[in-house]
């Protein structure tokens, strides 16, 4: 015969009732051990002792045992694919066939708790408890499920017996680091989450826990390297690991936006040496501008030597986020930094189409011309539109292998720029993916020019996923798309190319990628010739006169008491908005020369500027929130003299 021997308190316990102060009768108890062992086979034979009672029932055969244990593997393994339905069945049968086989009655406990069966699943695992009071992994599951009933008390009493059982087990001490955040006692908390991770480094939900806790407290740094940890570090061990990485990363997504307005103004410094970099490497300045895209275009830039110039242009897209502009400047920049660096060795090309490559394409695309026709498009719309798509695919080609180039150098090279950077290419993204499976879109694009549009962005969604290393899962969205296949060959012969390529070596990855997506002809290349003429006119205005500037330094002096004055009214944020804008306005230079006040700013509404007024107020403002950076504006003296002023007005009064 088997025996289970169960203490007295416990049966109370079981029944979610207080052990009562004086023992009962054991008429009682033998009631109570009837009442909650109907599941083992009969007849039960019970004997009752001082304080714990012991319970013998016949063993099941070995046949039905053996049966047993083989449905309980295979129901573990359904459970493992995600089948719940079907491992439900298979466990429900192994128990009747052994109701002793407690291991297969705690992971059906586990599967209620993931289908949202919170009763059920307390009922199986206290019948568990009934078998085997030693089994710490069951209290922890219980204790979990008074938790997320906002029984915190129950939970923590269940929690305590699993540690008490096994000191050190992972997901006892995270489910009491759990309930300590959920009591606002954080660093006891992060105490409990760190001691689970020593246990088990690859463990995901401490490593989440103690994220969230580090974002609780508003340590924000330490939650994004938290969160990070648990992509490069924790293991999904089956389906039932995805919750804690989904939640991951949402987390991070939310950490990564705050960091990226907090780190914006250190952001914008960097980002504006590396474009004095460019610039001395290119020998042209570069002009940065807003504009309006009529596609999802993040920004473009516009290269002196490919437009007859004399500088370079980004324009920058005016509905993007203010903080993640940065972001799209510096990957402009590091584009004109790969064609400036390729120049220097003689190895730059220029991407074209033109007649030839055009004839090429709209001849495969015949018979969906003829398609659209007969959907009602005239002739030359059909043409205009076929013509449109194969632009922009090849725009996409060129620049889909360059631009996993340049994202991996900035993240390697500008680290403050890391969480812009995240949040920018998640929100390109997510626009990439909507006009992929827009289904007008899909309706007027011919198969071939969607097929590498697919298999490009699904390429670029695996790239994201690498570079972000697992923080986040874009790639999900293509994997049963028809091109993903061909997605992950494009991925790979990059991954294979890129630690290889020196300057100018980029461009044969491209007709690598044209040559896989059976573009071939559609597009061609021309030699930079390594010089222009330049066909327009230098701009005078700006901050490029020093001996101007300093003609007007006496007026400078009362502009900047003035924004000292207006700024002492304002809070560091509004400062530092403020200071940003000018920024924005005044990357092409102000026109300090002229006494018009011709700039307005949306931060300060209902105002007119004069190009002075605004370098003053960029100046003071930096001052106030960086105080160590150098504008590189001649302003030093006659801030300081508006300062004294400042101050010895403000002891006045």
């Amino acid at each position: 015969m088997f025996s289970v021997v169960i203490t007295i308190n416990d049966l109370f316990e079981f029944e979610g009732k207080p052990a009562p102060a004086t023992r009962p009768d054991n008429a009682a108890i033998e009631a109570m051990v009837q009442r909650q062992f109907q599941f083992l086979p009969q007849p039960l034979k019970i004997e009752v002792r001082d304080t714990d009672v012991a319970i013998f029932f016949n063993e099941e055969s070995a046949a039905a045992k053996e049966e047993a244990v083989r449905l309980a593997a295979r129901a573990s393994k359904r459970a493992a694919e995600g089948d719940y339905p079907k491992a439900i069945s298979a466990w429900k049968r192994a128990l009747e066939l052994q109701p002793t086989l407690h291991a297969a009655r705690r992971e059906l406990a586990m599967v209620c708790v993931e289908r949202g069966d919170a009763e059920s699943a307390k009922n199986h695992l206290i019948e568990v408890l009934r078998l085997n009071p030693q089994d710490h992994w069951a209290y922890v599951v219980l204790a979990n499920l008074y938790v997320a009933d906002g029984d915190l008390a129950t939970g923590e009493k269940f929690m305590r017996r699993a540690l008490d059982l096994v000191p050190n087990d992972p997901w006892a001490l995270n489910g009491m680091a759990a309930i300590a955040g959920k009591r606002g006692q954080n660093d006891e908390a992060m105490r409990l989450f760190e001691r689970a991770i020593a246990v088990n480094p690859e463990f995901s939900n401490p490593r989440h826990g103690l994220a969230l806790t580090l974002q609780r407290m508003g340590k924000l740094e330490e939650a994004e390297t938290a969160l990070e940890a648990l992509f490069t570090i924790a293991k999904a061990q089956d389906v039932r690991s995805a919750p804690a990485f989904a939640s991951g990363r949402a987390l991070y997504a939310e950490v990564e936006k705050t960091l990226a307005e907090k780190r914006h103004s250190d952001a914008f410094k960097v980002v504006e040496n590396l474009r004095a970099e460019v610039e001395q490497l290119s020998g042209y300045p570069v002009r940065v501008t807003e504009g309006v895209f009529r596609d999802k275009t993040g920004a473009t830039i516009q290269m002196a030597w490919k437009h007859g110039s004399d500088h370079h242009l980004i324009t920058l897209r005016k509905s993007f986020p203010s903080q993640l502009l940065t972001h799209l400047s510096a990957h402009e920049l590091s584009h004109l930094r790969l064609e400036a660096e390729a120049r220097k060795v003689g190895k730059n090309r220029f991407f074209l189409t033109n007649t030839a490559t055009e004839e090429i394409a709209m001849q495969r695309l015949q018979n969906d011309i003829r398609k659209l026709q007969r959907k009602g498009y005239p002739q030359d719309a059909a043409n205009r539109l076929a013509k449109s798509l194969v632009v922009g695919l090849m725009n996409f080609l060129y620049n889909c292998p360059l631009d996993m180039m340049i994202e991996t150098q900035l993240r390697e090279r500008l680290p403050v720029l890391r969480a812009a950077q995240f949040e920018s290419l998640m929100l390109m993204a997510d626009e990439a993916w909507q006009i992929s499976t827009n289904p007008e879109i899909g309706e007027v694009t011919p198969p071939i020019i969607m097929r590498a549009n697919m298999a490009l962005n699904g390429a670029f969604a695996l790239f994201l996923d690498h570079l972000f290393r697992g923080a986040s899962d874009v790639a999900s969205r293509f994997k049963k798309s028809e091109t993903f296949g061909l997605s992950q060959r494009l991925f790979q012969l990059w991954q294979a190319r890129f630690p290889q390529l020196g300057p100018g070596d980029e461009y044969a990855l491209v007709d690598e990628f044209g040559e896989m997506l059976g573009l071939r002809g559609w597009f061609g290349w021309k030699d930079d010739p390594g010089a222009h003429k330049a066909k327009t006119p230098a701009l005078k205005e700006g901050t490029t006169n020093p001996e101007l500037l300093q003609q007007k330094l006496p007026a400078a002096v009362w502009h900047l008491l003035d924004a000292l004055k207006r700024f002492a009214k304002l809070t560091p944020e509004q400062v530092r908005q403020i200071a940003f804008e000018i920024g924005t306005v005044g990357r092409n230079g102000l026109d300090y020369a002229s006494p018009e006040p011709k700039y307005r700013l949306q931060t300060l509404p209902g105002e007119s500027f004069t190009g002075l007024q605004l370098m003053c107020l960029m100046f003071a403002g930096f001052k106030k929130i960086a105080p160590d950076h150098d504008l590189g504006m001649n302003l030093e003296e006659p801030f300081l003299q508006a300062l004294e002023l400042f101050n010895a007005q403000k002891n006045k009064s």
